[in-house]
């Protein structure tokens, strides 16, 4: 049996799927059960569960050989590290307590470093929580989702503009969603050729202008990339619903990013290229009843 977590979000749900397709026996631990109507239908059998509750994790994990785990992110968490300390606790005690035999769980490009990079510092934790613990443990290392650019699609094609906090010219590894949920789910199963603990996802490096000139070619009209200056990072987040402390630790990890020191370490890990372009990506999302929506 294998516990999913966050199998209502974007990557544990396509996770979900590649296991059930693989005929793997799964239960789906979701917080919210409005968002589980897709899940019943496909037969999946759900746990409800707040990562902020120990015992409910560890009812959950039961009787469980393997969990995903993730740190889920929160803008309107009012102290974005302190929750994200919590939850990995909790991972820790309901998997001691439970007896799990594996976990895999995802963490992200540049969460090396323990300090300095705001919202990556939860997958530093997420990393580390589990020390001493006799239980196999995968982490894997996510880029820059694709998916991530489509916050800025109605700006793209209502004014021809794309938003970014990045330099229109800085290149940086992308990858689809549904390409990290394939690999989480085939080292689930122990289905990678080689097992090691900590696994780097890369995809092809591209730049916001990048971006803008492939969403130009899908919606046929001119897409400009529009940087924000980084003095006004913070209150863009806050207009779009960030708490001040959200905010905080997204613009230090924006600037971590620019600054080049949340690349591969390559160091201990496997690095594993993804193999889906950016191009391909938009044009499996952006079908024409999305466009015109």
């Amino acid at each position: 049996m294998h516990v999913i977590l966050g199998a209502s979000g974007q990557v544990g749900s396509a996770v979900v799927k590649a296991l059930l397709k693989s005929e793997q026996s799964v239960t789906a631990v979701v917080r919210n059960p409005a968002k589980t109507n897709e899940l019943r239908r496909n037969g999946v059998p759900i746990a409800q569960a707040d990562l902020f509750d120990a015992a409910a994790l560890q009812e959950a994990f039961r009787n469980v050989d393997t969990v995903f785990l993730l740190t889920p992110e929160d803008p309107a968490s009012q102290d974005v590290l302190h929750d994200a300390k919590s939850i990995v606790q909790n991972y820790r005690d309901a998997i001691q307590a439970s007896g799990v035999k594996k976990l895999v769980a995802l963490s992200s490009l540049g969460a090396q470093h323990a300090s300095g990079t705001g919202n990556l510092e939860m997958s530093y934790m997420l990393e580390h929580a589990f020390q001493g613990l006799a239980v196999q443990q995968i982490f894997i290392r996510a880029p820059y989702y694709y998916s991530n650019w489509m916050l800025y699609l109605s700006a793209a094609q209502e004014q021809g503009i794309l938003p970014t906090f990045f330099p229109a010219d800085l290149k940086i590894s992308m990858g689809a969603p549904a390409d990290v949920a394939a690999f989480i789910a085939r080292a689930i199963t122990n289905a990678i050729p080689e097992q090691k603990k900590l696994y780097e996802l890369t995809g092809p490096a591209y730049s916001s202008a990048d971006v803008a000139s492939a969403l130009e070619n899908i919606l046929h009209h001119k897409v400009s990339a529009q940087t924000i200056p980084a003095d006004q990072w913070h209150n863009t987040l806050l207009q779009a619903g960030f708490s001040e402390n959200a905010a905080a630790n997204m613009s230090k990890m924006t600037q971590a990013v620019i600054a080049g020191i949340t690349r591969p370490e390559q160091k201990e890990s496997k690095r594993i290229q993804l193999p889906t372009t950016l191009e391909t990506y938009f044009q499996s999302v952006l079908q024409e009843p999305a466009l015109n929506k």
